[in-house]
């Protein structure tokens, strides 16, 4: 058995979105290091992982080289003492990169994603309206639009249940970055210019015409693309959340309701995505 295939069977019962993840970054630590992972030491993998510029990037790599050498019985007190270095440096970038932050407020924004309704732009309107409503990330808009329940096959997909007969839309999330730990979220959405772009959207896709990159299967790789298009001043998912935690920083209730309905944790929201966080 290779090493890869035995990594792969330690994350029995995670996703399938999560497993293409660890496969992707193991193959990518792979490369790096030009060997399997267990067979370099800790100093040779982090020289390879520094390779990496962005530090978020670093910090999955460094992940892998962990759990693959807890796999095989080996030390990782290297590993562990460069994660938390490294979660001090991502801070220290979270703090400079606020202080240069020049965002609009949530006002801005709402009127923005309404503008889009009247301009009858249906899939930027989508995007921004979940965007704002639900505060997710770019991975939980790549959903398919159903007209029955029962057309919800996967469990490892994301549907928006059009239910015309109830005059709802049924939003279930089986595909996000935190399933594994929160599990599948549903939302129930009976407003009415949602529903109305929804009808549209999904009327277009049934003709077989082009009616938006993102309500489908979009590549995965490309969702931040458009979902940064579609936005203000293509501002993006992230610096959406920011100011939508901002405008909400002394309401500690809506701040949960916040962390509950992205999947979050509230002390990662507060030091990742609080634009006074310098």
């Amino acid at each position: 058995m290779t090493e890869e295939e035995a990594f792969m069977m330690t994350l029995e019962g995670k996703s399938s979105a999560t497993k293409k993840t660890y496969k992707a970054q193991y193959n990518r630590l792979r490369q790096l290091v030009g060997n399997d992972i267990a067979s370099v030491s800790q100093k040779k993998g982090l020289e390879a992982i520094k390779q990496v510029e962005n530090a978020n990037s670093q910090q999955a790599l460094i992940n892998v080289g962990i759990l693959i050498r807890k796999m095989c019985n080996l030390s990782v007190n290297e590993l562990e003492a460069e994660r938390e270095s490294n979660k001090e440096r991502i801070d220290k970038l979270i703090k400079e990169n606020n202080k240069n932050l020049d965002l609009p407020n949530l006002k801005q924004l709402e009127e923005f994603t309404e503008s889009l309704y009247k301009q009858e732009n249906w899939t930027d309107y989508i995007i921004n309206y979940l965007l704002l409503k639900y505060y997710v990330r770019n991975k939980d808009l790549n959903f398919t639009i159903v007209a029955r329940k029962k057309d919800m096959v996967s469990n490892d997909k994301n549907y928006m249940w059009l239910d015309i007969r109830g005059k709802k839309a049924v939003w279930v999330r089986n595909s996000y970055k935190t399933s594994v730990t929160y599990g599948t979220k549903k939302h129930t959405i009976t407003d009415t210019q949602f529903l109305t772009a929804l009808k549209n959207i999904f009327s277009c896709q049934k003709r077989d015409e082009s009616c938006g990159v993102i309500i489908g299967n979009t590549d995965e790789d490309k969702l931040g693309y458009w979902v940064s298009k579609a936005t203000y001043n293509n501002l993006g998912e992230g610096n959406y959340f920011k100011v939508a935690v901002n405008a909400n920083k002394n309401n500690l209730q809506k701040l949960k309701e916040i962390s509950s309905s992205r999947c979050t944790n509230l002390d990662t929201i507060i030091n990742n995505y609080d634009i006074n966080n310098i």
